[in-house]
């Protein structure tokens, strides 16, 4: 593609687990972006650790091929890990998380492992996008909309990234000819009300919970949010940022400083 050069070397991680599906398509992707591609994912699935990181158990790595590594650790371990070990010399030019099986909106945002890894990226000064695929049927997914639309989406965004910027993309489960655009939108809260409990009973007779989130996306309206950008057709792009200060309140509300008390 003539609109942008090559990157000379990738990582690729995921959430999922080093023999997800989706990952398979983020590596031909970054084959088609770039030089050299790295894989470090993590041994076993890691959904919903977010920006977790291990402190309290060391990490192994075993190689799974040529530049292929199935790491003990999260999604942000497998950044940081290879950032330490494998890119000790230069950082990679690009980092890619997922395919993640299923989207990554709204509220669930802050808990992904897929976006957890890219804002571990992004914290140390990677440009990084997430990658998730939404499905209608989970043993059917449909990752066409990610292999059409995937390059050409990504080297517009990492031109114009800024520093410590990622972007969080999310496919919409519509055949790839149909979708409609691209759009930048908004992380808006309200897809998931509130967590709950499913109880159960051990072989043993003790108790134990899966705690479980009742999802509500039909109660996410906003025309910027990313829920009604994939219901409406389109690729969801939403820029993330490293840090948690809503720097806009703070200087509306507060004057940065000391508060007096």
């Amino acid at each position: 593609m003539a609109d942008t050069p090559r990157f000379e070397r990738i990582l690729v991680t995921n959430d999922d687990g080093i023999d997800a599906p989706g990952l398979a398509v983020a590596e031909v992707l970054a084959a088609s972006l770039g030089s050299e591609v790295w894989v470090v994912a993590p041994e076993h699935d890691q959904s919903g650790v977010g920006q977790a990181i291990s402190l309290h158990q060391p990490l192994r790595h075993y190689s799974r091929g040529e530049r292929r590594y199935a790491l003990s650790g999260t999604p942000a371990d497998c950044v940081m890990f290879a950032l330490a070990h494998w890119f000790a010399d230069a950082p990679p030019d690009l980092v890619i998380s997922g395919v993640n099986c299923g989207a990554n909106l709204s509220d669930a945002v802050m808990y992904s492992g897929t976006v957890g890894a890219v804002l571990a990226a992004a914290h140390l000064g990677v440009p990084a996008v997430a990658l998730s695929q939404a499905f209608r049927v989970r043993d059917e997914i449909d990752w066409a909309p990610v292999q059409v639309l995937g390059e050409r989406i990504i080297r517009r965004l990492v031109q114009r990234q800024p520093d410590h910027v990622c972007w969080n993309i999310n496919f919409p489960a519509l055949p790839a000819e149909t979708i409609r655009a691209a759009r930048v939108t908004r992380q808006i809260e309200g897809s998931v009300p509130r967590p709950v409990l499913k109880a159960g009973e051990d072989g043993r007779g003790l108790p134990y919970h899966w705690l479980e989130f009742r999802r509500a996306p039909d109660a996410v309206t906003h025309p910027q949010s990313d829920v009604v950008a994939l219901a409406e057709g389109y690729v969801s792009v939403m820029p993330l940022q490293t840090s948690r200060c809503d720097e806009d309140r703070a200087q509306a509300g507060w004057q940065i400083g000391e508060l007096q008390l």
